[in-house]
């Protein structure tokens, strides 16, 4: 995983693999058949364990804006590491892995997402006349451009800055002045 994110799926060969692993080629293909598998459980290990971490910012976050700015710091050092590529090559190469991330994003980030709206509705933070699942395809759509780098390169920005602006955005425009207020306590901080 930590070579995909790297250097993308395209570029990073199963030779490299055995080699970061310390282990031979044959030892790998012993366990994955093909390279286009190995990707597909790379990105079911990664779905499974972005789940559990949804769960833990729940759980210590229960303030939603608190949350918004924790997530966003948990991004900011994924995204530091992250090649632009990778999404982009995984849709291209591995359909199979794509379409699971797919699932993943609708069934655990999009409903993360709302139940997150939702609660900061019903705490006076967001605005209460926005369609929250309008807007929560838009911060998904917002995240899928983050990836893109057709979309990215023109900025001359890092992911990390580009992060930030489009979070900015998305958070003055759906806060009340009671959530603005608190959402600019944890924007000095990050």
């Amino acid at each position: 995983m930590e070579l995909f994110f790297r250097f993308g799926v395209k570029t990073v060969t199963m030779d490299e693999i055995a080699t970061g692993l310390g282990i031979s080629k044959k030892t790998i293909y012993q366990h994955f058949p093909d390279k286009d598998t190995l990707v597909y459980e790379v990105v079911e290990h990664f779905t499974a364990m972005d789940g559990l971490k949804w769960q833990e910012l729940d759980q210590a976050y229960p303030d939603v804006i608190e949350k918004i700015a924790k997530v966003y710091e948990i991004m900011k050092d994924t995204l530091s590491d992250l090649n632009p590529r990778l999404l982009s090559e995984i849709k291209k190469y591995h359909p199979k892995a794509y379409e699971l991330f797919q699932q993943y994003k609708e069934r655990v980030m999009k409903k993360q997402l709302l139940q997150d709206m939702k609660r900061g509705v019903e705490l006076g933070y967001f605005r209460s006349d926005i369609h929250l699942s309008l807007i929560a395809d838009l911060r998904e759509a917002e995240m899928d451009l983050l990836l893109d780098p057709t979309f990215t390169s023109p900025f001359k920005m890092s992911f990390v800055e580009l992060h930030y602006h489009l979070l900015d955005y998305f958070m003055r425009g759906i806060c009340t002045e009671k959530g603005l207020k608190v959402y600019q306590k944890y924007l000095n901080k990050l």
